[in-house]
């Protein structure tokens, strides 16, 4: 999680009670979490195309040296990059919670009625916090969203894990494409992302 950025969905429900949660506070919180993500992205368009032209001075090269250096520069960015991305999917699942909160705190009235309150009340802050990231509430249909809410189901979150032992050879491939001609900077930048996942 980007340190300073986001409090945690954990340690907020930790901190204050469901009752105490405030709307507008939700709502700041998921505009900064919203403004976080599109500069992270914006990041992550300005390597890609640092990349992308990395490729094109890669063609020009003629040692072997100068190839390396142009890879590890590529293996560098590419590496920063991924941890950006890392870091975007953690803010959206933070900012998913915060929106899933928001639909709870705006639908309390309905949920009290039911009694279904009293019992996410009782939850374990873990619980509701991984409940809250997997789950996308809709708020269009009150039954729905009230059924959604009291089956609080955990199910596990697998996450991908990347092996780049033989990353900087196949960034070298792909500058020895580039430099044969047999595909652009635009397409080796695209092969290498394809060849991560």
């Amino acid at each position: 999680m980007m340190a300073g950025m986001a409090i945690g969905i954990y340690k907020l429900l930790k901190s204050k009670s469901l009752d105490a949660l405030k709307v507008d506070e939700l709502q700041v919180m998921s505009i900064k979490l919203n403004k976080k993500i599109d500069e992270l992205n914006a990041e992550i368009r300005n390597i890609e195309e640092t990349i992308n032209r990395l490729f094109e001075k890669a063609r020009e090269t003629k040692t072997k040296s100068e190839e390396v250096s142009i890879a590890n520069r590529i293996k560098t960015l590419n590496q920063k990059k991924e941890m950006k991305q890392s870091s975007v999917f953690q803010l959206e699942r933070e900012l998913r919670a915060v929106n899933n909160l928001l639909i709870i705190k705006e639908n309390e009235q309905d949920l009290k009625d039911t009694g279904t309150w009293d019992k996410l009340k009782k939850i374990k802050p873990e619980k509701m916090e991984e409940w809250l990231t997997k789950k996308a509430l809709d708020n269009k249909n009150r039954q729905e969203l009230i059924e959604n809410i009291t089956s609080l189901t955990s199910s596990s979150f697998q996450t991908a894990e990347a092996d780049y032992d033989e990353e900087l050879d196949e960034i070298l491939d792909v500058i020895h494409e580039v430099k044969e001609g047999t595909i652009n900077a635009k397409e080796a930048s695209k092969k290498i992302i394809n060849e991560k996942e």
